[in-house]
């Protein structure tokens, strides 16, 4: 049974870290070293996975300053010593045979990386169950036409966020595969990264895993900062990656710009944080940086969306953009 490193990157965490390992330490695949990298923590989840560890010899707890998560995971990367690699975050929720599955399919299919199915979940019930395939997939074939890879949510999606793939360790370091020093979407370019010094990848259809979406509340408390330039510097990564394996696929293309659209509309409704205390007059200046900027940056074509802030920003109507997002805001402050 080969090792799998389970790399928990935790910030103020504290109410998720009896709940969160308990589903990691009771995995039914037992050959684990769980590396929890604490990042800046200021309550109490040092001290809460200190003692987790006291109680299971396969944790291991590190301290670091606040870098954001991925910093925190090419920390745990260079301290990990398995064959296979998993990244958990504490408040999401696996199966106890998760690990197993995973293993099991990368071992069967030879596959260099394997991707499940996985649940929403909105606190109070699963809003949403997205499955993959059955599928083991030449890469080569796939980044010829990569689009229906790039959908997260879409049965052949492998891009997006990292915590439902089993990774291998010597992909990773053979090829110095880190994550950007980016704070938002950091997990979207390393996988990318990570996908194209494969040669295989494998889908199973197992819904192993449960993801907590972030609300509007929650989404404001995570992302305490200005986003739009880490949400630009994410598209450029992507652009230079996805969209080199082959320049005439479109709709790959298309797929980065919506969803540099989607960070940019979430980047605008981050002015509006309650936390950030900024004055209007400052709101609307950068709402006017951002609109100019994203309309410079992209192409002359609308890339597939239909939407009245991506009309107002193409037209540079700063005023219906700050209305839309306030009422916006106004509509989803309150979401539990």
């Amino acid at each position: 049974m080969e090792k799998v490193s389970v790399i928990i990157p935790v910030y103020n965490m504290e109410d998720n870290i009896e709940e969160g390992l308990g589903c990691v330490t009771s995995q039914t695949y037992e050959n684990l070293e769980i590396i929890i990298i604490d990042d800046g923590s200021k309550d109490k989840t040092y001290m809460k996975c200190l003692a987790a560890a006291d109680n299971d010899r396969r944790i291991a707890v590190f301290g670091k300053n606040n870098e954001g998560p991925g910093k925190a995971r090419n920390f745990a990367l260079r301290k990990a010593t398995g064959k296979y690699v998993y990244f958990f975050d504490m408040d999401d929720y696996i199966k106890p045979n998760a690990i197993s599955r995973l293993v099991e399919t990368m071992e069967k299919t030879d596959a260099d990386l394997v991707a499940c199915g996985f649940d929403m979940f909105d606190g109070k019930k699963i809003t949403r169950t997205v499955k993959k395939i059955d599928a083991v997939c030449d890469t080569p074939s796939a980044m010829n036409d990569y689009s229906e890879y790039m959908l997260m949510y879409g049965e052949k999606g492998i891009q997006g966020a990292p915590w439902y793939k089993l990774y291998k360790m010597s992909i990773i370091r053979e090829n110095g595969i880190e994550f950007p020093p980016i704070r938002y979407g950091e997990d979207d370019v390393f996988i990318a990264e990570y996908v194209k010094c494969t040669k295989r990848f494998a889908l199973i259809s197992d819904v192993l895993c449960r993801y907590y979406i972030n609300n509007c509340r929650r989404f404001w408390d995570k992302y305490r900062f200005d986003m739009f330039d880490t949400a630009a510097e994410h598209t450029r990564l992507m652009l230079e990656t996805v969209c080199k394996w082959n320049p005439s696929d479109i709709e790959t293309r298309s797929v980065v710009y919506r969803d540099y659209f989607q960070k940019t509309f979430s980047s605008l409704c981050s002015l509006f944080n309650p936390y950030t205390k900024i004055s209007p007059k400052r709101r609307m200046e950068r709402i006017k940086v951002i609109s100019d900027t994203f309309a410079a940056q992209t192409p002359d074509d609308d890339f597939g969306v239909d939407h009245p802030v991506f009309t107002a920003m193409k037209r540079g109507k700063y005023k219906k953009i700050y209305i839309r997002i306030l009422l916006h805001v106004t509509r989803h402050r309150f979401d539990t």
